[in-house]
């Protein structure tokens, strides 16, 4: 068996010999909280396109930043609609996140040991978590990408309550990827793609994870 020895030190790596497979753990992310969130809108109808209705800003002042590990949304609806018709959500970077999106409901502050994966953990340092409760958000000060990071569509049939999108990824990371880095000042939204036509109402539900670390 193939010995691979530190030059600065006693530490070694064994190659197994009848694969030729070098003997690894994989690392885990160096993070100083781990959390993860989940969120429902009020009853939502006649949305505008392109309204955001949930909003996620990271701006601590300091240099510790936010790693989104996994976004996914699903929607149910409570009244079928006058007319058939597709539906949307995107979710978009938003940097220059200077001032954080207003009204509908806001879950921050996370307090104490909310949503933490460790009880041990620090308190979640997030600045603005909120979702619509009705209507859409209003922008803080912020400039989203041209193009979203994730984007999902289905289609809401005429005048059938319990239509629903199944939880589905915008983004999802491995251990293995490099993950969304949110810095002082940034954050995403996630906006109604497609004008909700009238008579519909339903529920979208969003879940985030999500690590905190000094650096990445």
């Amino acid at each position: 068996m193939a010995i691979i020895q530190n030059p600065t030190t006693t530490d070694v790596n064994t190659v197994e010999p009848t694969f030729k497979t070098l003997r690894t753990v994989i690392k885990a992310d160096e993070a100083i909280g781990s959390y993860q969130l989940s969120v429902a809108t009020g009853s939502i109808t006649t949305l505008a396109a392109n309204g955001a209705i949930f909003s996620f800003r990271w701006a601590p002042g300091t240099g510790q930043v936010c790693i989104i590990k996994r976004v996914s949304i699903g929607f149910n609806a409570t009244t079928g609609f006058t007319t058939g018709q597709q539906m949307g959500y995107g979710m978009y970077f938003a940097r220059s996140f200077t001032a954080s999106d207003t009204v509908g409901t806001a879950i921050t502050p996370i307090l104490g040991n909310a949503n933490k994966n460790k009880t041990q953990s620090m308190t979640s340092m997030v600045t603005d978590v909120r979702i619509s409760a009705a209507a859409v958000l209003t922008a803080g000060t912020r400039t989203l990408d041209t193009q979203p990071l994730g984007l999902t569509y289905f289609y809401a049939p005429t005048t059938t309550a319990g239509t629903h999108l199944s939880t589905t990824n915008l983004v999802s990371y491995n251990i293995d990827d490099y993950p969304l880095v949110l810095q002082n000042n940034e954050g995403f939204v996630i906006t109604n793609q497609v004008l909700m036509g009238a008579a519909g109402v339903g529920t979208a539900y969003i879940n985030v994870e999500w690590f905190e670390a000094n650096s990445y």
